[in-house]
């Protein structure tokens, strides 16, 4: 008999352990966080289920056309998601919800005939809510997009019963590839929607392009329009346990769940075939949607809850222009420069990324570039110069038929002279009041923040002297990041090896915030950059517990950090920064900036300890490792179970100083199962060992 799954359950269901892990699809856990908080929506989602229950379709072939909109969030990166993509993307749901989709005849014979057209359409909207022309496509620049989840929302969101929202993004803070919330069952109406993986997203530019990443976006839609995963209301696939649950549908057999990303179309968990070829389950030859599963969805679009009734309405068709002729919009300015620091006398390129309209043969572009050769320019794409030091202001207008659209970037360029007068050894305690301030070696430090909320000189602590540098992590809401910048400096009398000392203080607010502090060098102004120094949470902190209030560290809760910077030792434009990732922690200090030359006695090593990482960490699968070579060395890389057993190494021909990065299946080839693992990477005598968790 098959078990029906209550809604009240979902509240319960999930283990503390489930939440750190990383998971395929994280809907199951925002649902189960959002009721927690917000317990009167159980009522809201047991009346759509008795609405479901007691829903009669009428029989007559309606196909349901679903405005929607995607919001690319970005940070100027590879994140920042094409049209192209997001249109290949809506080709594939829409496919897939119309049974147009070519590997559908690939269904095995046991379930060809459930196999459904379940007649819902979706079209990317055409007028934007305040009945501004659209291409369906909105791009917000944050840094949010690298931690995202209903924190990327609180920057944009549509009316949900106009349209149903994607937010697109890099990476998603509990590891998920992307999430939705069942009707009704959102915090709040301006977070009900879907976010997805730009990775997971369509089959091409940043997609994986396989099965599992082209129809991410149908099996997270599928959760929006109220159906669960065939296994239930859980993200815990492939227990046993999940026999005696149900997704609520008939003719989807009861399943333990695919969770290890396989394809086996004869798999038999619950004394009966597993329909594993379905969207909603993990395997990786999703191709089908059942006949009850489309009458589970047309209830959902059927039911006032959530405001799925009004999406597919004639009325909200017109509203959002998806049923009229489509219009040329105008354009949205925008663009980005291949380095925001530079040297003088070096080549900038600046690249327009103007969005809502494709271009065409109307399209001019007009820039500025005040103290820059040329200072103007009509191209789409210009190469640009600039002689004089300091910071400079952009701007691009961009017209086509239908408008115009001007993006002014202030003080955007920050340019430095080569071979600069600071020179290296240099000492920088921050006594100066007005840090920093319009002469001598402070005048060239400068602040960078996500957000109002930047570093800033305070008197209230120092490690010696009367100030440092503080960021006041209590200003503001977490997932910002704030930079200092040094000035260039002349490194050239430094010999190697080499150090950047500086001391911090930082104390956690408990034991979930993660603010991290990164240092990274630069020996071309600032063009390009390696980081040589991570730290994070309680690797941070430096005081014995948590502090909740704002924290002012006493004279006992500074530490010393000693980084090696050896490439940038005899090199004359080097500079460095300090990068503070907020996670809503508490209170940061720098303060007795130095860079020294290494004492006598120093062991030189080969890797950098502390740029040395795999992620992601738990993973499935496969995951990145990421390293930095102090010294031009060859390398081994070894993988390695709990048993000692050695799965996999790879010799790496000699590499040069700087940072790399491969995959571990270039190390272990065959798919690891659920386990711990240990990652070896020897360079000379050196070696450093990682720990990474498959899930």
């Amino acid at each position: 008999m098959r078990k029906i799954i209550f809604v009240a359950s979902l509240v319960f269901s999930a283990t503390l352990n489930a939440q750190v892990q990383q998971h395929t699809c994280g809907t199951d856990l925002a649902v189960q966080k959002s009721l927690q908080e917000h317990p009167e929506l159980i009522q809201e989602l047991q009346a759509l289920e008795d609405f479901t229950a007691s829903y009669q379709p009428t029989g007559e072939r309606v196909v349901r056309v679903i405005p929607i909109v995607f919001h690319v969030m970005h940070n100027y990166g590879v994140e920042n998601t094409t049209r192209e993509q997001i249109v290949d993307a809506v080709r594939i749901i829409n496919e897939d919800f119309r049974l147009l989709n070519e590997d559908q005849t690939n269904v095995i014979p046991a379930f060809q005939s459930i196999v459904a057209d379940m007649e819902i359409e979706f079209r990317l909207a055409k007028i934007d809510p305040s009945g501004n022309c659209t291409e369906g496509i909105t791009r917000t620049v944050t840094d949010l997009t690298f931690n995202g989840d209903n924190n990327v929302k609180d920057l944009v969101s549509w009316p949900r019963n106009k349209y149903l929202n994607v937010w697109v993004v890099d990476a998603i803070s509990f590891g998920a590839g992307g999430y939705a919330y069942l009707p009704g069952s959102a915090p709040s109406a301006a977070y009900d929607g879907i976010v997805v993986l730009n990775r997971q997203l369509g089959s091409i530019g940043t997609s994986n392009g396989g099965n599992f990443s082209a129809r991410t976006l149908t099996h997270e839609i599928g959760h929006f329009l109220n159906l669960r995963h065939p296994w239930g209301g859980s993200n815990s696939p492939g227990e046993t346990g999940n026999c005696g649950t149900d997704d609520n549908v008939s003719d989807t057999p009861n399943t333990i769940g695919v969770g290890n990303q396989t394809c086996n179309l004869g798999q038999t968990t619950c004394s009966s075939l597993d329909n594993v070829q379905n969207y909603m389950d993990y395997a990786t030859c999703a191709i089908m949607y059942t006949n009850g599963q489309k009458t589970r969805s047309q209830a959902a679009l059927a039911s006032s809850t959530a405001g799925r009734n009004q999406l597919w309405s004639a009325a909200n068709l017109t509203a959002t222009g998806v049923s009229g002729n489509p219009q040329v919009c105008s354009p949205i300015a925008d663009f980005k420069a291949s380095s925001n620091q530079s040297c003088t006398n070096t080549n900038i390129t600046f690249t327009d990324l103007s969005y809502n309209a494709l271009i065409d043969g109307t399209w001019q572009w007009n820039w500025s570039f005040p103290g820059g050769t040329p200072s103007s320019s009509t191209v789409q794409n210009p190469l640009v110069q600039y002689a004089v030091s300091g910071p400079h202001t952009v701007t691009l207008t961009v017209t086509n038929a239908s408008g115009s659209d001007s993006k002014t970037k202030s003080n955007v360029i920050h340019i430095s002279t080569e071979f600069p007068e600071v020179v290296a050894p240099i000492i920088e305690g921050i006594e100066v009041s007005g840090f920093p301030v319009q002469n001598g070696l402070n005048a060239y430090w400068r602040f960078e923040s996500s957000n109002a909320n930047a570093f800033s000189r305070t008197t209230d602590a120092a490690a010696t002297g009367s100030a440092s540098l503080r960021y006041n992590n209590l200003l503001v809401a977490g997932d910002l990041v704030s930079t200092v910048y040094s000035p260039v400096i002349n490194c050239s009398f430094i010999g190697t090896p080499a150090n950047l000392k500086f001391k911090v203080a930082y104390a956690q607010r408990n034991s979930t915030t993660n603010d991290k502090l990164e240092v990274w060098i630069s020996s071309d102004c600032g063009r390009t950059w390696a980081r040589r120094y991570t730290k994070n949470g309680s690797n941070l902190a430096t005081t014995g517990g948590f502090v909740n209030s704002n924290f002012i560290p006493n004279s006992t809760q500074w530490r010393e950090e000693s980084v090696s910077v050896i490439p940038i030792a005899g090199q004359q434009n080097a500079m460095f920064k300090f990068v503070f990732i907020d996670s809503s922690g508490n209170n940061i200090y720098i303060d007795d900036i130095n860079i020294v030359d290494a004492p006598v006695g120093f062991i030189d090593i080969q890797l950098d300890d502390y740029a040395t990482e795999i992620y992601p960490n738990p993973g499935q699968g496969d995951a990145t490792i990421a390293y930095s070579l102090i010294h031009a060395n060859e390398l081994k890389i070894e993988m390695i179970d709990v048993t000692g057993r050695l799965l996999g190494s790879k010799v790496i021909g000699k590499q040069q100083p700087g940072d790399y990065q491969m995959s571990l299946h270039e190390v272990y080839s065959d798919k690891p199962s659920s386990g711990v693992y240990f990652v070896r990477i020897q360079a000379g005598n050196h070696q450093i060992t990682r720990k990474w968790i498959c899930n």
